[in-house]
C-alpha cells in the first residue's frame, strides 16, 4: 500500500512551510498589541487567501461585554473612533461563555474564534470564506493561540499587578515615542498628567495596607470609567499615576482634569470616606526630552499639593504666572529611558 509523503518544504495543509516559518517569526517579532494585531491579519490573509478576515476588541464594563472592530484590512494601524456596540445574541453568548466552550464557533456569517485573558475574553477574530472555500481550522486555531499567548505576555509586561492599569515600563515607552513624533498639524494636543493620592500615607497607618491598596484599586477602576478608551493610564509608581492624554487646548485639558479631581472627591472611597487628589500637567513638546516633560508636570503636582491639594495646575500656566522655573537640563543629564 502506498503512503502519502510530504515534501520537506510542505505542510500537510499544503501550505508551504517557509512561508508559514516566516510569518510565524514576523508575528512573534512584535513588541505592542497594535503591531502584533497588523501582523496576525496580514498573516491570515497570505494564509487563507479566499477568507475575509476581521479583528474585534472586547471590553467589560459592569460585566457586560461591548465589542468594536478594531482592524480588517491588513494596511490600516486600526480604524479610528469606531463605536463599542453590545454583540448580537450569538456573540453574546460566546463573550460570556453560555454555551459550552469551544475553541471555534460557527455563525450565521462564518467562523468566530475568541481570545482570552485571564479567562474573560479580550478579542475575537471573525473569519468568512468566500465562495464555500474551507477553512483549515488547525493552522487558525495554531495562529489564535500564538496571538493570544502573546497578548497575555504583553498583558504581564505591561500592566501593573494591583491596578490593571499600564505600568511604568509601559509608560516610559509611550512617552517616549509621543514625545519623538510629529503631533504639530494634529486637531488635539498630548499632554502628560501626574496624579498623587492626597495624605495616602494617613490611610496606610489608619486602616492598614490592605484598605491602600484598595483605594489604589478602586482609583484605577474610577480612572478607567472617567477617561477615554485611547487615553494612556499608568501606575507611575506607589499612590502616583500618570495619564497621557489629548486635549483640543490647554484650557479643556484643565477641564477634563478638574472634572476627575471633582468625581474622586464627591465618591466615597468604602470604609475611607472622602479621597482626594492633586494633579500637575503640561503639554507634550518636541523642544523637551522625556525627562524634562516629567520634570515639567512633576513641578506642577508639587505646586498643587503644597497649596491646597485637590486641585489641578498646569506647568505653563504657573511658570507664566512665575510660580515655577524651568531646570536646565545638561545633556548628559538627560535620561532617555
Amino acid at each position: 500500500m502506498e503512503t502519502s509523503r510530504t515534501t520537506p518544504d510542505t505542510m500537510p495543509t499544503g501550505y508551504p512551510l517557509p512561508e508559514i516559518l516566516g510569518s510565524l517569526v514576523e508575528l512573534t517579532a512584535q513588541r505592542e498589541r497594535r503591531t502584533l494585531e497588523i501582523s496576525l491579519l496580514t498573516t491570515l490573509r497570505e494564509l487563507m487567501p479566499d477568507c475575509t478576515v476581521a479583528l474585534y476588541n472586547c471590553r467589560w464594563i459592569d460585566g457586560h461585554p461591548w465589542w468594536r472592530i478594531q482592524l480588517d484590512q491588513p494596511d490600516q494601524a486600526a480604524l479610528p473612533n469606531q463605536p463599542w456596540a453590545l454583540p448580537n445574541s450569538k456573540i453574546l453568548r460566546i463573550l460570556t461563555q453560555q454555551e459550552e466552550r469551544q475553541p471555534v464557533y460557527q455563525t450565521e456569517t462564518g467562523l468566530c474564534v475568541p481570545l482570552y485573558q485571564i479567562n474573560q475574553v479580550v478579542a475575537v477574530l471573525m473569519v468568512t470564506p468566500n465562495h464555500d472555500s474551507a477553512v483549515d481550522h488547525t493552522l487558525l486555531l495554531a495562529l489564535a493561540r500564538i496571538h493570544e499567548n502573546f497578548l497575555n505576555l504583553l498583558h504581564a509586561s505591561d500592566s501593573d499587578t494591583l491596578t490593571g492599569l499600564n505600568n511604568r515600563r509601559k509608560f516610559d515607552s509611550q512617552l517616549y515615542t509621543l514625545v519623538a513624533s510629529q503631533h504639530d498639524e494634529l486637531p488635539r494636543v498630548p499632554f502628560l498628567a501626574l496624579l498623587d493620592i492626597d495624605h495616602f500615607k494617613r490611610v496606610n497607618d489608619n486602616y492598614g495596607h490592605i484598605i491602600g491598596d484598595e483605594v489604589l484599586l478602586m482609583l484605577a477602576q474610577r480612572m478607567q470609567q472617567f477617561f477615554g478608551e485611547e487615553d494612556g493610564l499608568y501606575r507611575y509608581g506607589g499612590e502616583e499615576f500618570a495619564i497621557l492624554f489629548r486635549a483640543v487646548s490647554a484650557e479643556k485639558a484643565q477641564v477634563i482634569l478638574e472634572g476627575f479631581c471633582e468625581r474622586i472627591s464627591n465618591q466615597p472611597f468604602p470604609q475611607v470616606g472622602q479621597v482626594t487628589v492633586s494633579i500637575g500637567f503640561t503639554r507634550l513638546d518636541q523642544c523637551f526630552v522625556p525627562a524634562q516633560v516629567i520634570d515639567r508636570a512633576d513641578k506642577a503636582l508639587y505646586h498643587s499639593k503644597t497649596n491646597g491639594r485637590n486641585q489641578v495646575n498646569q506647568f505653563e500656566a504657573l511658570q507664566a504666572q512665575g510660580f515655577v522655573n524651568e531646570v536646565e537640563v545638561a545633556s548628559g543629564d538627560i535620561d532617555l529611558f
